[in-house]
This record gives C-alpha cells, structure tokens and sequence, in this order.
C-alpha cells in the first residue's frame, strides 16, 4: 500500500511540484505521478518555461555586459583599474561609473554585484574560451654569425676606399761574403701572388688591396590599426625579427668573401681571390694532397695540414702557418665533422702506415694513432656554406685563426659604431591637442610606426696562404 504523509489541504494545483493532493490533503510519494491531473500540471511548467527564458536572458546579459568590460579593458579604451573593480567593488565613485556604463551586472535595487557574483565557472569558460585558446608562435631562432673568428675585423671611420697595402722580399737568408766585399742590397717588392710572379720582380705591382664599404639596410612599417586589434602580441618582436635578418646579412656576407657558388672563392675578386694557383691552398694532388678536392675525412684533414706546412712566402722561404686552427664545413658535412671530434684513435695506412697491393701481395699495415688531427682544431658550423656553394655543397676548409697571423687570410670591416647592426625607429609625429605626442600613432599622415635596422660593411681577401680549401668533389 503506498505511503501516506499527512499535508494540509491544498489548492488543487498550487503546491511546489504543479501537483494535486489526493483525499483531501494527504499526498502520495510511491510513483503515483502518472496519476496526477496532467491539466493542473500544465500551466505550470510553462509557468517554469517563462521564468527560466526570463532567467536565462538576463544571466546572458550579465555574461555578455562582462564580456564587453574585458574587451574594453585588453584594447585599452578601460583603464585595468576598472576590471579589478568590476571583481572586487570597493571604490563607490568606480562602481557607480561601472553601474552607469555597464548596468547588467548591478541589480535594480541599487546593491552592487560583482563580476564574482553573478558569473559561475561555466560562464568563464564561455566568456574566456576564444582568449586562452588563441596562441602566437614566434619566429624560429637563428643561428648566431659563427663565422666571424674567420676574418680579421676591422674598424672605418668613413664610407672611403679602404687600401691595405703589403711588401715582400728583404727576408731572404743571408749569405757570405769576402770581409771587403760591400754588403748585398736588396729592395721590398709588390706582394705577390696578387699581382705578379713567383718570386716577385721589380716590375711586381705594390698596387693595394681594396675595398668600399656600403650600406646595408632594412625597414618594417606597421600600422597603428594593426596594433590595436593586435592582442597576441604579433608586432611586439618585429625588433627581434630585423636584428635577425641583420645578423644574417653579416654571416652570409663574410660566407661570400670565402666561398662562391663552386666551393672555395676562385673567382672574387678578380684581381686576387682567396684561392689561386699561386697560394697552392686549394687540396689537390699537385698540391700534396693524396687526392684532388676530398671530401671532409681524417686523411684529408691530414693532407691539409701538410699543405699549410709546406707554405711558402713570395721569395721562396718557408713561412709559418699555426697557432688557433678552425676546421669550416657546412651543414652537408656536420655529423662527419661532430663524428670525427670525438673520435678517439684513427687506424691509417698513409703517414706512418702502408697500403698493401694486389699486384705485389703486399699486405697493408695500419698504424693506430692517437686522433692528434682534431686535438687544437675548433670547428665552425657554417650554415650559408652549402647555400653559398651550391654546386658542391661539401665544400670545407682549414683555416689558422687570422689574429694570429702578420697577414690575415681575409678582412672585414665595419664602420665605427655599426659592428653590429642598429635599430632606429621615427620619431612619432601625431599628437592629440594640447598633448604630447603619441607614440602608438606613428606618422601623423600614415599613421604607421616605422622601423628599419642599418650596417655598413666591407671586406676583401688579403692572402690565401693561411686558408686551405676543398670542394669536396673527388677530382
């Protein structure tokens, strides 16, 4: 039998659920709803239907009025404090500017509600949904100018033609001579192989090695629109993005200076190229190496090493080549060179070894050698190489650290105060009435903010024969 509960009478119709009590007051809570008088039952679910629109419409007021308040506040027409104090009310005069401004949140009755009041943890999620989820991925990093320790650098005073001039002779040994003989004389002649012949005559050429600096620049515009509806931040690393592509420049002009499209410069300028027969620095057989133009490996390595040793200077003299070594490769030939780094022993059949024959049945020995070839060797990971030398983007070289040499292999120069490259930006020329100027409207005409970042530079090959090099071909 259902359960009985005694109630007080009732109006059919009028108690919390819409139902109607049976028996004159009691009502039965066992499942007996299906019983109930479905035309006492509906007029007041549409009475709930109503009131929940009514109540659904105004929270959505709430939820949109909040919404508006945070979008004044990030495009800065709201100063933040107001946005705290929409959370948090306290200060009366900011809460009645709130309550006249944006009156959904505030009830009639005048009592002041907060945003934390009237916004449950699914309204954040409405109203903060599109902002969390809206996310800026910078620029990727660049690499730094690794080929700097390469050159020696120089400072300019001015935008003139730079003259580096160099003599050779009057370094040749001594040699004796009859007690009353006079001495022998000789003269400093024109530097060669630049302009003339092994060994050079008096009729060498001292003309100078020379080069111009020029000016190198680029600029962004952005609007003052732009940076309004910016709010991810997109323009704030523009300055980060054009030091980049300054730095690049550098890297890829001092690149040029040593490589072309071939592998090592044969070619610029015309009047002396950093690589030439009369340096013997490129790794060929007819320079000592044991084949032409290897790719980077430990014997070749070697080979270059003997060819530094065995440099001459334009009289015919031994010359020394040392000190700090940089080995240079590109990124066709980087785990080759991290690989040989750590190598701890190398087992080879030249310099200290034999090759066996077939011919002769001659077998070959190996000699395991500590891996001295890589000991003082710094390697320098050029990234513009193999974009430089397309043809033969296995191109590396050897080369003794320029500010160890009296005569450096190459020279780049920069004017004072531009070493690195420098940011400018105009100086705002909008201003409100009576105000100062604006630095967000830019250009009163344009109203963009313009940026642009200066270098001026130059440079030039000196003398090859502290640089060698291989393309890395095989013939």
């Amino acid at each position: 039998m259902p359960l009985k509960i005694g109630a007080p009478e009732f109006t059919p119709g009028t108690d919390q659920f819409g139902g109607m009590p049976r028996n004159g007051g009691a009502m039965e809570f066992a499942g007996q709803l299906a019983d109930w008088s479905t035309d006492a039952l509906t007029p007041h679910l549409r009475g709930y239907q109503l009131a929940a629109q009514k109540s659904n419409a105004q929270h959505n007021r709430r939820v949109n009025e909040a919404a508006r308040v945070l979008s004044d506040v990030i495009s800065g027409k709201l100063d933040p404090v107001f946005w705290r104090e929409a959370l948090n009310p306290r200060n009366p005069v900011l809460v009645e500017h709130m309550r006249q401004t944006y009156p959904a949140y505030y009830s009639n009755q005048g009592r002041q509600m907060s945003l934390r009041e009237t916004m449950a943890v699914t309204d954040y999620q409405a109203l903060y949904a599109d902002v969390l989820d809206r996310l800026y991925y910078s620029n990727f990093a660049a690499w730094p100018i690794t080929n700097m320790p390469l050159v020696m650098d120089k400072d300019l005073r001015d935008f003139r033609q730079v003259k580096r001039y160099m003599y050779d002779g009057l370094v040749t040994p001594y040699t004796g001579s009859d007690p009353g003989a006079p001495p022998p004389q000789q003269a400093m002649l024109g530097p060669a192989p630049q302009n003339g012949a092994i060994p050079p005559t008096s009729a060498t050429s001292t003309a100078a090695v020379t080069y111009s600096p020029l000016l190198y620049q680029s600029s962004a515009s952005i609007n003052w629109a732009a940076f309004v509806g910016d709010d991810l931040g997109i323009f704030r690393d523009v300055p980060k993005r054009l030091a980049i592509k300054g730095n690049r420049g550098i890297a890829k002009f001092i690149t040029s200076l040593y490589c072309d499209i071939n592998g090592p410069n044969t070619s610029t300028p015309s009047a002396n190229p950093l690589f030439q027969s009369g340096y013997h620095n490129q790794l060929t057989t007819a320079n000592g190496a044991t084949v032409s133009n290897p790719r980077l490996s430990m014997q070749a390595i070697v080979d270059a090493y003997t060819i530094l040793a065995g440099q001459l200077d334009a009289t015919g003299d031994p010359i020394m080549i040392g000190a700090p070594m940089y080995l240079v490769y590109g990124a066709s030939d980087y785990g080759i060179a991290k690989s040989m780094a750590n190598s701890l022993e190398t087992l080879q059949s030249n310099q200290g070894g034999s090759a066996g024959t077939s011919t002769s049945n001659t077998i070959g020995q190996l000699l395991r050698v500590k891996n001295w070839a890589m000991e003082n060797l710094t390697l320098i990971y050029d990234p513009y190489l193999t974009l430089v030398a397309t043809n033969n983007p296995h191109s590396w070289f050897l080369v003794c650290d320029p500010k160890s040499q009296e005569r450096p292999g190459v020279e780049w120069g920069a004017l004072t105060g531009f070493k690195e490259p420098q940011l400018f930006s105009e100086i705002p020329t909008t201003q409100r009435m009576g105000g100062g100027p604006d630095p967000t409207m830019g250009n009163f005409w344009s109203n963009n903010q313009n940026l642009k970042i200066m270098g001026v530079m130059g440079g030039s090959p000196i003398d090859g024969r502290s640089w060698v090099g291989s393309n890395g071909s095989g013939s």
